[in-house]
């Protein structure tokens, strides 16, 4: 115990008299540690590397060049075998764990050596040293080069881990011509990660860097002086690890068989340029792309378009997406990348383009969320015009009173508009934004336009957009790498109005595409799809949802040029179906065959009633078909059809009686259809079962049946009238119809009679710039209004 105390007292009083000095030495041991840890910049840090991209089941899609064109992929050292790491500090710097960066036995060696003439010197450098001349690309062939890379190999040494600097040393050690790096060299050379790599393959990459010149896997020469070298390391590896496997001698006097840098893949060429003109990490990306499936598309996409290049269709492009995950499947950006005569290399499936009509499925939508239709609401395709813009439907054609279903699926251009009118061109256009479409104009760019493709989307977008209907009205962004989490998403619908419309686009014939099954008979698959037809025939379009998937599909020209062939329902529809049953094929014997999903769900405010079949409404006691239609309730706008009803008709005349007498009369069911509707069938030459006019002695003020207003059918609602010469007036044209095919219809503009004409007429007046009312009143005394304006 006295030795103890005698030992303590000696000890506090030396540090007592040294203090100062054991203070500044704890100050420079916490600096260099907090250097070390936390101000020092990684080894690699201004280091450039490759960008390299595989499919989602791990096959390589392509390597690119880095900044500097190598070919040097990054790989922390946990990516790399041990295999690696063994030969490669066995071959080129055994001492590595134990020496200061530098072997001072070997350095004295080796510069005795070099002042004695040897012919061929030893090498002293470590492999730190190494990183040191490959980090500050340093000149080691002279003196002055050789003493910087001792001394910044000693630095490196003193402020990095042992781990750091072989990662450092595995990442930057060339391989043979502008390949660098041991998972750049191999994937080119033997086409593995670097942690699948055999022990024989490490052994052979671990002795390139020595001499990469004369040892490279990429030339004949290289192949041979392998062979040599390979085997020595082979003894050496044999000697120190003695429990190896024997077999690794014979690998070693075996031919060498090495791929090279012309062996590299070139695949799914405009996704990976995409995802290249995308920040990212250095190093490795599993992508969402299945490119076995991509290139079956691919093919079969090249085959359509070469069976219709008789009609002069040269391109596609096509994207495939997983909605329940958002992952991109397939992206074909043209029919061929190097086709230099279509311009291949450009990507149809971001280039913003007019839809056509691919976005009504959206517009109904929105619709039928605010309460405005559901799938059997009764609406008008009837020519209209706003002052100067009279749209039209693609076939020129109006089909008078048509169903909301029907309209979406038959693509009637005219309904879609007066929709717009009623959404709000805003509340489309924000629609439109939530639901990722970008570089929108302002709303006021587009009008009413937006319903027949105005505003420019991508594919790529147009997916987006009928995966949130799939997800039953929520938004989620399109993922094209698997470790990318999910983003938040957007609601842009409530699911009762998505699944509607989604109903809606089921109702719509669809071409045989079966899937193929073992045993049991082929099943059709249920397709929800709409077709597009730009402007001129410019482009054409299909989007469809099937099974988990969604589907666009392009034909045109990136030029513009137009051609007549480019129709959506002609030209681009049989391709989808071609490429939809490529899929189910696809997943016809995996784990998860294309299957119809089931979109509605017990939680949905949604029920199912008895509608009248082509009249639309509530089936009323004379519907003559019914059929069952989903909507809304509390919402939806729901009333009984009065379209069939049944009135007396006197038995001698076969006239509409007065009254109902059961002696005198017998009841009729009858046609009754507003004016604007019966002056539609007019023009179409289509007769109606419309009731006979009442017999002679009626007394019709003192018929309780209401009576309907006249309809103003020039100029419409809110339109703007362009004066388009010198003159400060325009000419405008004043046309009114009624239910009564005789009644006389007086015109009052701003209060101010402008002249009576008969239903279906027009009269034409000189009016003044500025804000307008126009009203129409029929000779009972029922009228209605519309504003206008003229401006220049």
């Amino acid at each position: 115990m006295h030795l103890l105390n005698n030992i303590w007292r000696r000890t506090c009083a030396y540090f007592q008299r040294h203090q100062r000095g054991w203070i500044i030495f704890c100050v420079i041991v916490l600096l260099f540690w907090a250097l070390r840890l936390f101000l020092m910049p990684p080894l690699l840090s201004n280091t450039h590397f490759s960008r390299v991209f595989y499919d989602r089941n791990g096959t390589l899609l392509r390597i690119t060049l880095s900044a500097d064109d190598k070919y040097r992929i990054y790989a922390p050292l946990s990516d790399i075998s041990d295999a690696v790491k063994r030969a490669t500090v066995l071959y080129e710097d055994k001492h590595f764990y134990r020496h200061i960066g530098i072997n001072p036995v070997s350095l004295i060696r080796a510069t005795r050596n070099y002042f004695s003439g040897a012919p061929h010197p030893a090498g002293a450098s470590t492999i730190t040293m190494q990183v040191a001349r490959l980090k500050y690309d340093l000149d080691t062939t002279r003196p002055m080069g050789k003493l910087i890379q001792i001394a910044a190999a000693i630095y490196i040494d003193a402020f990095y881990s042992k781990d750091d600097i072989l990662t450092a040393y595995l990442n930057l050690a060339p391989y043979g011509g502008n390949i660098e790096g041991i998972a750049a060299a191999s994937q080119i050379y033997f086409h593995k990660k670097p942690s699948e790599l055999t022990t024989i393959e490490s052994i052979t990459l671990s002795t390139i860097p020595q001499n990469p010149v004369k040892r490279g896997l990429n030339t004949n020469t290289g192949l041979q002086n392998m062979q040599h070298m390979r085997a020595d390391l082979v003894r050496r590896w044999m000697d120190e690890y003695p429990d190896s496997d024997s077999s690794l001698e014979t690998l070693a006097q075996m031919p060498l068989a090495a791929y090279g840098t012309r062996d590299l893949p070139f695949l799914g060429p405009h996704f990976v340029n995409r995802q290249m003109s995308t920040k990212s990490d250095h190093g490795a990306e599993t992508t969402t792309l299945d490119i076995k499936l991509q290139n079956k598309l691919s093919n079969q996409l090249a085959t359509e378009v070469a069976k219709r290049k008789n009609i002069g269709i040269q391109n596609a492009a096509a994207i495939l997406v997983n909605y329940k995950t958002m992952e991109e499947l397939a992206h074909i950006g043209s029919v061929d990348y190097f086709d230099k005569t279509i311009f291949g290399e450009n990507d149809g499936v971001v280039a913003r383009r007019s839809p056509g009509s691919t976005l009504k499925p959206l517009i109904y939508a929105v619709a039928v969320d605010m309460g405005l239709i559901h799938s059997m609401t009764l609406m008008k395709d009837a020519k209209i015009n706003f002052g100067v813009y009279a749209p039209e439907n693609s076939d020129n054609e109006f089909f008078g009173p048509v169903l909301a279903r029907d309209a979406l699926t038959h693509s009637r251009n005219i309904p879609a508009i007066n929709l717009v009118r009623q959404i709000g061109t805003h509340k489309f256009h924000k629609a439109l934004s939530d639901c990722g479409v970008a570089n929108l104009k302002a709303p006021e760019h587009y009008g009413i336009s937006v319903a027949l493709g105005g505003a420019e989307v991508s594919m790529r977008e147009l997916a987006g957009i009928y995966a949130a209907l799939a997800n039953l009205g929520q938004y989620n962004e399109i993922k094209t790498n698997t470790k990318a989490k999910s983003s938040t998403p957007t609601t842009i619908l409530s699911p009762e109005a998505a699944f509607i419309v989604l109903d809606m686009l089921a109702h719509q014939a669809t071409p045989s595409v079966k899937i193929p099954f073992a045993k049991d008979q082929p099943r059709r698959i249920t397709h929800m799809w709409k077709t597009g037809t730009s402007s001129s025939y410019r482009d054409a379009w299909t989007a469809g949802i099937f099974g988990d998937y969604v589907l666009i599909v392009w034909v045109g020209n990136f030029d513009g040029t137009p051609n007549n062939a480019f129709s959506g329902a002609r030209a681009a529809a049989p391709i989808y179906f071609s490429l939809a049953q490529t899929v189910v094929d696809y997943y016809a014997h995996s784990d998860t065959p294309v299957a119809d999903n089931n979109f509605l769900r017990d939680d949905m405010n949604i029920s199912q009633i008895e509608m009248c079949d082509t009249v639309g409404g509530l089936a009323g006691a004379y519907c003559p078909k019914t059929v069952m239609a989903y909507f809304i309730p509390g919402k939806s706008p729901i009333t009984e059809s009065s379209v069939y009803r049944a009135i007396p008709v006197d038995n001698n005349t076969g006239l509409r009686a007065c009254s109902a007498d059961p002696k005198t009369t017998h009841m009729a069911v009858y046609e009754f259809w507003d004016a604007e509707y019966l002056d539609m069938f007019k023009r179409a030459g289509i007769k109606r079962n419309t009731p006979p006019p009442y017999v002679g002695n009626c007394d019709l003020s003192k018929i309780t049946e209401s009576e309907n207003e006249p309809i103003i059918t020039s100029p419409a609602d809110n339109t703007r009238i362009v004066i388009t010469d010198n003159r400060d007036v325009a000419t405008v044209s004043f046309s009114a119809i009624s239910d009564t095919p005789d009644a006389k219809i007086f015109l009052f503009m701003d209060d101010a009679a402008i002249g009576h004409i008969k239903s279906g007429e027009t009269i034409s007046h000189d009016v003044p710039m500025g804000e307008h009312t126009i009203r129409a009143i029929d000779e009972l005394g029922v009228g209605t209004s519309n504003n206008f304006s003229v401006i220049k």
